[in-house]
Protein backbone atom coordinates (compact mmCIF):
# COMPACT_ATOMS: atom_id res chain seq x y z
CA UNK A 1 0.00 0.00 0.00
CA UNK A 2 1.28 3.56 -1.05
CA UNK A 3 0.00 6.31 1.21
CA UNK A 4 0.17 9.90 0.05
CA UNK A 5 -0.86 12.63 2.52
CA UNK A 6 -0.67 16.13 1.36
CA UNK A 7 -0.62 18.97 4.79
CA UNK A 8 -1.92 21.80 2.63
CA UNK A 9 -1.29 25.44 3.02
CA UNK A 10 -3.79 27.58 4.48
CA UNK A 11 -7.02 28.31 2.72
CA UNK A 12 -6.01 25.74 0.18
CA UNK A 13 -8.11 22.99 1.57
CA UNK A 14 -10.62 22.98 -0.43
CA UNK A 15 -8.29 22.72 -3.67
CA UNK A 16 -6.62 20.26 -2.42
CA UNK A 17 -9.85 17.74 -1.54
CA UNK A 18 -11.52 18.75 -5.18
CA UNK A 19 -8.05 18.00 -6.84
CA UNK A 20 -7.69 14.58 -4.77
CA UNK A 21 -11.20 13.56 -6.00
CA UNK A 22 -10.41 14.38 -9.18
CA UNK A 23 -7.12 12.34 -9.40
CA UNK A 24 -8.94 9.43 -7.77
CA UNK A 25 -11.59 8.96 -10.55
CA UNK A 26 -9.00 9.92 -13.11
CA UNK A 27 -6.94 7.25 -11.57
CA UNK A 28 -9.86 4.53 -11.49
CA UNK A 29 -10.73 5.19 -14.98
CA UNK A 30 -7.08 4.62 -16.50
CA UNK A 31 -5.72 1.39 -14.01
CA UNK A 32 -6.09 -1.97 -14.58
CA UNK A 33 -8.05 -3.19 -11.57
CA UNK A 34 -6.08 -6.21 -11.64
CA UNK A 35 -3.41 -4.54 -10.20
CA UNK A 36 -4.79 -1.58 -8.37
CA UNK A 37 -7.36 -2.24 -6.26
CA UNK A 38 -9.24 0.94 -3.82
CA UNK A 39 -7.90 4.56 -4.00
CA UNK A 40 -9.50 6.12 -0.93
CA UNK A 41 -9.11 9.66 -0.14
CA UNK A 42 -9.33 10.58 3.70
CA UNK A 43 -8.92 13.42 5.48
CA UNK A 44 -7.99 14.30 9.05
CA UNK A 45 -10.28 14.78 11.70
CA UNK A 46 -8.07 16.76 13.63
CA UNK A 47 -5.90 18.62 11.39
CA UNK A 48 -7.49 20.86 8.74
CA UNK A 49 -6.19 20.51 5.46
CA UNK A 50 -4.34 17.02 5.82
CA UNK A 51 -5.65 14.63 3.28
CA UNK A 52 -4.23 11.18 2.45
CA UNK A 53 -4.66 9.29 -0.50
CA UNK A 54 -4.12 5.14 -0.85
CA UNK A 55 -3.07 3.16 -3.35
CA UNK A 56 -4.03 -0.40 -2.40
CA UNK A 57 -1.59 -3.05 -5.44
CA UNK A 58 -2.25 -6.39 -5.62
CA UNK A 59 1.26 -7.44 -5.84
CA UNK A 60 3.65 -9.91 -3.83
CA UNK A 61 6.98 -7.65 -4.78
CA UNK A 62 6.49 -4.50 -3.68
CA UNK A 63 8.97 -1.49 -4.95
CA UNK A 64 10.36 0.06 -2.20
CA UNK A 65 10.33 3.24 -4.10
CA UNK A 66 6.86 3.61 -4.84
CA UNK A 67 5.58 3.24 -7.99
CA UNK A 68 5.60 5.37 -10.80
CA UNK A 69 1.91 6.67 -10.35
CA UNK A 70 2.84 7.30 -6.53
CA UNK A 71 5.55 9.23 -7.06
CA UNK A 72 3.82 11.42 -9.69
CA UNK A 73 1.29 11.86 -7.19
CA UNK A 74 3.37 12.93 -4.66
CA UNK A 75 5.09 15.40 -6.75
CA UNK A 76 2.48 16.46 -8.73
CA UNK A 77 0.39 17.78 -5.08
CA UNK A 78 3.87 19.13 -3.62
CA UNK A 79 2.26 22.65 -4.76
CA UNK A 80 -0.48 22.55 -2.51
CA UNK A 81 1.76 22.01 0.65
CA UNK A 82 3.98 19.57 2.42
CA UNK A 83 3.69 16.03 0.75
CA UNK A 84 4.69 12.44 2.54
CA UNK A 85 4.77 9.63 0.62
CA UNK A 86 5.64 6.06 2.21
CA UNK A 87 5.00 2.71 1.05
CA UNK A 88 3.76 -0.08 3.34
CA UNK A 89 3.55 -4.62 3.06
CA UNK A 90 2.11 -6.76 5.49
CA UNK A 91 4.18 -7.83 8.26
CA UNK A 92 5.76 -11.39 7.70
CA UNK A 93 3.94 -12.08 11.40
CA UNK A 94 0.88 -11.64 9.75
CA UNK A 95 0.89 -13.22 6.29
CA UNK A 96 -0.96 -16.33 6.39
CA UNK A 97 -2.19 -15.75 9.73
CA UNK A 98 -5.32 -13.68 10.46
CA UNK A 99 -3.66 -10.40 9.95
CA UNK A 100 -5.02 -8.61 13.00
CA UNK A 101 -3.09 -8.36 16.64
CA UNK A 102 -5.56 -6.66 19.15
CA UNK A 103 -7.74 -5.77 16.38
CA UNK A 104 -5.15 -3.65 14.01
CA UNK A 105 -3.35 -5.10 11.13
CA UNK A 106 0.48 -4.48 11.23
CA UNK A 107 2.64 -2.74 8.14
CA UNK A 108 5.85 -1.86 7.95
CA UNK A 109 7.13 1.35 6.39
CA UNK A 110 9.76 0.59 3.85
CA UNK A 111 10.35 4.15 1.97
CA UNK A 112 9.26 8.15 3.38
CA UNK A 113 10.26 10.83 0.72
Amino acid sequence: METIRVQSATGKEKAVERELVLLTREIQENTNPKKLGAVPVSRNTLVPGCFAIRLFWDTDEPRTRGSALGMSLAQSLKVFGLVDHCIWIESSETKGGNGHEHGVKKETTLFRS
